[in-house]
Formats: C-alpha cells, structure tokens, sequence
C-alpha cells in the first residue's frame, strides 16, 4: 500500500507539471499560479494522506510484538528519541513526497513562463504550496500513528474520523453562528488551508498565518502526547 501511495504522488506530479507547463507557456492570462496550490492539495489528500496511514497501521504494535522499540530503547535509552525517529521518519517522507512534488510542480511552472510579469506570483503561490507541503507531513505523520499505530485497522479508521471529519463537520455546521477567524483553525484540513491561503497571492496575512500555525502546533503536540499515551497502554496490557 505504501509502494502504491509513492505510485500516485509520482503520477500526480507528472500530471500536476504538465498542466503547469501547459498553463505557463499560455502567458499572463492562464492561472498557472493555481496549479502549484491544487497539486499540494491533491498530492497531500490523495497519495500523501494514504502513505501516511497506511505506514502507521499497527506500526506501534508491531514494533512491540517484534522487539523493534525495546532495541532502539536499548541503544538509545530514550523513548522519546524512538518516538522522533518513528514519527519523524514517517514526516520526512511525506515531506519528500508532498513538498518536495509541489516544489518541482511551481519550478516548471517557473521555468515555462513566458512573461517575466507572472514569475513573482507563480513564485509566492508555489512558496505557500511547498509550506502547506511541509504543515501537512509535520502534522498528519504523529496524527496517523496516534489514530492508527496501536490499533487494528477498523478501530483506526474510526479514530481517524473523529480527529478529520468530525471537527470538519462541526465546524461547518457552525459556520454562521461563529467567527470564520475562530472555525477554520478548529479542523486540521481547514487549518492547513488557512496557513497557505495566508501566504498565497492576494490573501497574504500574517495573522492569520500565526493563527493556523498556532494551531497546527497544538493538534502536533497533543498527538505526540496521545501517541505516548497508547504506548504506556500497550505496555500495562499482555503482548
């Protein structure tokens, strides 16, 4: 499943640069600046958000079983430096595939642009892309080991909602009876986006850019504390 997840990053990105180069050569009038924003979207909730789950799928639990934790416990005599390395392995790749695939997208839509008048905000939109590329890795890598890492794959998945969709839903359903300021960083799809729309061509606002983050780094430390939390279960309960 990972192998396949890889395999659709790759294929969005081929097809993410040729609509960018497409889009570029056309001149000033075609929104080729758009397409670096709708890839990182695309490569972050299509190939990046099924490698990141299907990684973390018991991977807790099967390190237990197969005494990979005791082993770098062992060598490390740190469960903290474990649990970086664990999270942080699965945030690298999904930064490599997420940022990385966006930031060759904005570079050919760079390359290929025809007018010298679109390159600064092809330039800043493929910069907001790339960061919203590196939020969702750091974010979603300890999300999908606390929602899945000790759980069966059902028992994950409904985890899973309840930290994604629920707080959507919610948040939605509430659109009219609270601030937009306070909603879109109450979710972490809509924080995400409210982290890139503030560095994006023409909604640029620092504000709201601390808000998101702000925020994005609360859901990262209570799942990194969650993530602690099912390990000293496991550790109560037999193997």
């Amino acid at each position: 499943m990972a192998a396949i997840s890889i395999g659709i990053c790759a294929l969005t990105i081929v097809i993410g640069g040729v609509i960018a180069v497409s889009f570029a050569v056309r001149g000033e009038g075609a929104p080729a600046h758009d397409v670096p924003l709708v890839v990182s979207s695309a490569l972050a909730w299509g190939g990046g958000f099924l490698l990141a789950f299907s990684s973390a799928a018991s991977a807790l639990r099967r390190d237990r079983v197969e005494g990979v934790r005791e082993l770098f416990v062992t060598r490390t005599t740190s469960m903290r430096g474990y649990l970086l390395a664990r999270v942080g392995g699965l945030a690298a790749l999904l930064a490599c595939c997420v940022a990385g695939g966006t930031a060759i997208t904005g570079m050919l839509a760079l390359l290929a642009s025809v007018k010298a008048g679109a390159l600064p905000i092809t330039a800043q939109a493929s910069a907001a892309a790339v960061a919203y590329g590196f939020a969702f890795a750091f974010v979603l890598a300890p999300v999908a080991f606390a929602a899945l890492g000790a759980r069966t794959r059902i028992g994950g998945y409904f985890y899973l909602i309840l930290i994604l969709v629920l707080p959507e839903i919610l948040t939605s359903a509430l659109d009219k009876s609270l601030p937009s300021e306070l909603l879109e960083v109450c979710a972490i799809p809509s924080a995400l986006a409210a982290l890139r729309a503030s560095i994006a061509p023409g909604t640029t606002d620092l504000f709201r850019f601390l808000r998101a983050a702000i925020a994005l780094f609360v859901f990262t430390s209570f799942a990194m504390l969650w993530i602690r939390r099912e390990i000293s279960r496991m550790e109560r309960d037999p193997a």
